[in-house]
């Protein structure tokens, strides 16, 4: 196991287990954080050893999105900066994991919300725990779902209760996500990390290229789209994070933040 403080990294089988390791912020994405996830992605692209990468959170939570404090640093440096560094991490990471050619499995631990709803739904497979809940909360500070969230969104569950979510950052329980096919299993708390290597464990009686030729398959149906939605994605961004609506909201957040 290797510990870079705000990242697991963890061999077990033929897995590569990448934990997001800042409980104490519900494990909020950071660019430094995001760009480690990054490489660590690519590189299991290039190990044929690796047949699967999960993605999970330490403590309580998934992933509780963006961090607000490391996003308005950025944003100090004017929408161009934003935008580089929507392209630089945030969009190499999903690029990364769309081009891994195996699987990659969302172990969702608890809540995802905004950026880490976008990541689960990224991966090609989502297991949750009971407790787990989802919402894309971007709307709640100002911005877009900057990952590419509402296109797969709509591609995962349909437009008219992809539009429910990313227009009011209605939270879903795990039980009304398995209905809607927002995540593929729900398993009881406790047990969702076996439950992954159960699933790993399949995967890896499969064929390593019929997997591989499956998955581009599937994320072929994505289509051109996607590409276009990413690359308008990181201007809209730039201009929405330097924006008074953003910069109000980050402010309550630090004030919320302050010890009594």
């Amino acid at each position: 196991m290797a510990d870079n403080n705000t990242l697991v990294v963890e061999r077990r089988g033929a897995a590569l287990w990448l934990t997001l390791n800042r409980p104490e912020r519900r494990n909020a994405l950071t660019p430094e954080l995001v760009g480690e996830l990054a490489d660590e992605v690519a590189a299991a692209g290039s190990d044929p050893a690796v047949r699967a990468v999960v993605l999970t959170g330490a403590g309580g939570a998934f992933c509780s999105g963006g961090d607000l404090a490391a996003l308005s640093a950025v944003a100090e440096g004017g929408a161009r900066a934003v935008t580089d560094a929507v392209y630089s991490q945030f969009h190499r990471l999903v690029r990364a994991l769309t081009v891994l050619p195996v699987p990659a499995i969302a172990a969702v631990n608890g809540p995802a919300l905004g950026a880490g709803l976008d990541l689960a739904l990224v991966c090609d497979l989502r297991l949750a725990a009971d407790s787990a809940v989802f919402a894309s909360s971007w709307i709640n500070v100002g911005l877009v779902p900057g990952m590419g969230g509402a296109h797969l969104l709509a591609h995962a569950i349909g437009s008219t209760l992809a539009s429910g979510m990313v227009l009011t950052g209605r939270k879903v329980d795990s039980e009304l996500a398995l209905q809607w096919g927002l995540v593929n299993e729900v398993v009881a708390d406790g047990k969702l990390s076996a439950r992954v290597d159960e699933v790993v464990a399949g995967l890896v009686r499969l064929s390593r290229s019929g997997l591989e030729s499956s998955k581009a398959s599937l994320r072929r149906s994505l289509g051109a789209g996607f590409e276009h939605e990413l690359a308008v994605l990181g201007a809209v961004q730039g201009g929405l994070l330097t924006g008074r609506e953003f910069l109000e909201a980050t402010a309550r957040f630090r004030a919320a933040a302050k010890p009594e």
